[in-house]
């Protein structure tokens, strides 16, 4: 007997009795079962239905409702529910979305106008994340123009529009200690891109439009870069400034020698003025340091260059020399420093030498009296105590 006829029977029986379920269950208790089973069936094929109903127009309705979203967190929120409903509600939900793609974007863009540079490169691949998922799970639906808007957004969100963000952030930076934060966030969002060079150069060259040599503010910039988050930008920055440094003639302001000079970079300044062959400028660098910062290192950097400029090295050492004329190991210090021999001329050169023999040998004179003084004294001290026990034992 097939299920079909089951059902017949009963009906049939159900129908003699009137309905009445106890008599009903009593004469055929398979059949009632049967009969509750495909009851309970068609009650939750309508509950499906009338479930998934609601869920697509629910879904419908967020495709509207995103719109109205107040902050980036709001809408990303419900679009990330959007990307996940859309393979499952339909041509319905996919025929409302197509229509409405354009605007659900410009919508989520224009959320993005408040953040800083390194919040909307993570919330620019977020979205474009959420369009390449929502580009896979539309493509069931064979709706090409839809699909292929997504595709080409996911991409488009990045190479164009935040590259674009990109640029107009730092076109007009001036670089200063307060960007470093953010140029490092472009520097390693670059560095995951197919080529890092097309953000990178244009960077690079922005930055290297600024003065490096009379720019305190780029130079902070710099000396906070760092080299492992800061890749090409690091390398190019600090390159820039060691070129200076190094160059024996470009010039680099008095604002950032100062700067250096207060913040451990002593010795690139000493090796830059002892090196500098522009004449001008080390004489206008000469009238502002020279015997005025209470570093003779820096003052013995200038007397090092062999650069012609108006100045009183001689005198400057003279002085020094006279002031010290008994510490023989700071007079040896100074004549050893470069070019003190030209400055103060060789016969001066061998006075000082014999000035310093003199002391070194009145230096050991006075030390071979003062080890006789102590012997001395011990000798003393020891005859007293002799004589003191001496007594002590003839009183006994």
């Amino acid at each position: 007997m097939t299920f079909l006829n089951n059902i017949k029977d009963f009906f049939n029986l159900a129908n003699e009795l009137k309905f009445d379920i106890a008599q009903i269950y009593a004469q055929d208790p398979k059949g009632t079962y049967v009969f509750i089973s495909v009851l309970l069936l068609i009650v939750l094929v309508i509950v499906f239905f009338i479930r998934k109903s609601i869920k697509t127009k629910l879904a419908i309705s967020l495709v509207s409702n995103i719109q109205n979203s107040s902050t980036f967190d709001e809408y990303d929120d419900k679009l990330n529910k959007l990307t996940n409903e859309l393979p499952k509600r339909g041509l319905k939900l996919v025929d409302s979305l197509n229509t409405q793609k354009e605007i659900i974007l410009i919508k989520e863009l224009a959320l993005l106008k408040s953040f800083d540079i390194k919040d909307k490169i993570t919330k620019y691949k977020q979205i474009s994340a959420h369009y390449s998922l929502m580009a896979k799970n539309s493509k069931k639906y064979k709706v090409e123009e839809l699909t292929s808007f997504y595709e080409k957004k996911s991409k488009s969100l990045l190479d164009e529009n935040l590259d674009q963000e990109i640029k107009n952030y730092y076109k007009n930076l001036t670089f200063d200690k307060k960007d470093v934060e953010y140029i490092n966030s472009i520097v390693t969002y670059a560095n995951t891109r197919m080529n890092p060079n097309d953000i990178l150069n244009s960077l690079i060259l922005t930055i290297n439009k600024y003065s490096y040599g009379f720019n305190l503010k780029l130079f902070k910039f710099v000396k906070l870069l760092d080299k492992k988050q800061s890749g090409a930008v690091y390398f190019n920055c600090n390159e820039k400034i060691n070129e200076l440094l190094n160059s024996k003639e470009k010039q680099i302001s008095s604002v950032i020698l100062t700067y250096m000079l207060e913040n451990d970079e002593k010795e690139k300044v000493y090796s830059y003025i002892s090196n500098l062959v522009n004449p001008i400028y080390l004489q206008d660098l000469y009238t502002k340091y020279f015997s005025k910062m209470k570093s003779q290192d820096l003052d013995f950097s200038f007397i090092a260059n062999d650069t012609q400029i108006k100045s009183n090295y001689k005198d400057y050492i003279d002085a020094k020399l006279t002031s010290n004329w008994k510490d023989a190991s700071y007079i040896k210090y100074v004549l050893e420093a470069p070019r003190v021999v030209e400055v103060i001329g060789h016969f001066d050169y061998r006075t000082i030498l014999e000035r310093i023999e003199n002391i070194e040998k009145d230096l050991e004179r006075d030390e071979r009296v003062t080890e006789a003084l102590d012997t001395a004294n011990k000798a003393y001290k020891l005859a007293r105590e002799a004589k003191e026990l001496a007594e002590l034992n003839y009183r006994d």
